[in-house]
């Protein structure tokens, strides 16, 4: 009987064990959800509007995304494209149920200064079966081309909304990426990007630009090769 009780013990520490184990691994899956953000599609960053700047990634691994295709608020298809033009493209995610987006809906309805004059924005929704297309026709703006595309979220990876990325319009190459809290924050990143691309550019620059770069001021001032570099006499 005392051998029996004490089985019975061991049985239930066991079990306390066990029971303690699986709450505890569930506890951790609950806060890992809560902070990725799930169940509204918001992502956490967006509080501290964080952005992974440079260096530059590909928006893949290996090749760049050359246009985003989808569908437009009048059931249109339309394709935006994302390489072979200077300046850049702004692409925001954004959705018609998160609320963190609403403020960013207002700003691209207001038509702000975006921080350089070549920059081209894009809002990106994902398809009609997973957003409103009522709501979305009252929040697009009207200047600026919003396509729905749940292709192009999972091609660029984005985890949630609001979601921004700066791509370089000249091979798709994604300079900065990440959430904003509010629209002074986008636009923070947004120049910090567009620096560092700017100064990145300015490395890559050959000796023979720079070479070219300094005979073109020389001449603007009057002073031709000719003029540093006299032949000498033979005699």
């Amino acid at each position: 009987m005392l051998a029996l009780v004490i089985v019975e013990g061991i049985v239930i520490l066991l079990l306390t064990v066990l029971v303690a184990g699986l709450l505890r691994s569930h506890a951790e899956i609950l806060r890992t959800l809560d902070h990725l953000g799930a169940g509204d599609g918001a992502i956490p960053s967006a509080a501290s509007g964080a952005m992974t700047l440079g260096p530059t990634r590909r928006s893949t691994d290996t090749v760049a995304i050359e246009s985003i295709t989808g569908e437009t608020l009048d059931g249109q298809t339309r394709t935006i494209a994302l390489t072979g033009s200077r300046g850049y493209v702004l692409a925001a995610f954004l959705s018609s149920g998160c609320s963190t987006c609403r403020p960013f809906w207002s700003s691209f309805d207001r038509d702000l200064d975006l921080p350089h004059p070549d920059i081209r924005t894009v809002i990106v929704t994902k398809d009609a079966r997973e957003e409103s297309p009522a709501d979305l026709k009252t929040l697009a703006p009207h200047d600026i081309p919003t396509v729905l595309s749940s292709e192009a979220w999972d091609a660029f990876r984005v985890p949630g909304t609001p979601y921004f990325q700066l791509i370089d319009a000249t091979d798709g190459a994604v300079l900065g990426e990440g959430s904003a809290a509010n629209w002074s924050r986008l636009l923070e990143m947004i120049r910090r990007a567009v620096g560092d691309d700017g100064a990145s550019r300015s490395l890559r620059r050959t000796s023979a630009e720079r070479l070219v770069d300094s005979d073109e001021e020389l001449r603007r001032a009057g002073i031709t090769p000719g003029d540093l570099y006299q032949k000498r006499d033979p005699s």
